[in-house]
């Protein structure tokens, strides 16, 4: 009984997440609006992450080097982040490339992946095999076109985090009001 009194003093308008939803839907729309500036902020928060976790490596194999016998393979995975890191933060240009191929590749392996798996839905349910294998060879279709087109690849991406952000934004504003 306590838990539901509890609850119920709690109730009232979540500003947190009204603000975070504002501002989700702000950053949604400024991508839209800005997509170059979007795609060198990609890039740079790229680099920055590459660059931590690179570090983080680092610090995992000097507190794991003598109880893990293959640590040092985080000493390279570690200069290899900060390697790529630094690159990309002096050249934006050849690392919105290289994100833009990374998108279209990773479209190309989920739908080769879907294409896999579908045919092992066959056995639960023939409407559900066609439709998956239907869906994954667009999937792959489209893949393909990304990987001879990288600045579609590149704008593609942005649009879908933009509408991310605007979709989850949209959603923390309502959930702001849901709780009064």
């Amino acid at each position: 009984m306590d838990n539901f009194s509890s609850y119920r003093e709690n109730r009232g308008f979540n500003w947190a997440a009204f603000i975070s939803g504002i501002l989700m839907v702000i950053a949604g729309l400024f991508l839209l609006r800005h997509p170059g500036k979007a795609l060198h902020a990609f890039v740079l928060l790229f680099a920055i992450v590459s660059i931590v976790q690179g570090f983080v490596w680092l610090v995992f194999y000097s507190r794991f080097r003598y109880f893990i016998p293959s640590s040092w393979l985080s000493i390279v995975s570690g200069v290899l982040d900060i390697i790529v890191g630094i690159l990309f933060l002096y050249s934006y240009d050849a690392a919105g490339l290289t994100i833009a191929y990374l998108f279209a590749f990773w479209f190309l392996f989920d739908s080769i992946s879907g294409i896999i798996f579908s045919w092992n839905m066959r056995k639960i349910s023939t409407f559900f095999f066609w439709l998956n294998l239907i869906l994954n060879i667009l999937g792959l279709l489209i893949a393909i076109s990304l990987m001879f087109n990288p600045a579609l690849s590149a704008l593609t991406l942005i649009w879908l985090v933009s509408f991310w952000l605007l979709i989850f934004g949209i959603n923390q504003i309502i959930a702001a009001f849901v709780n009064r």
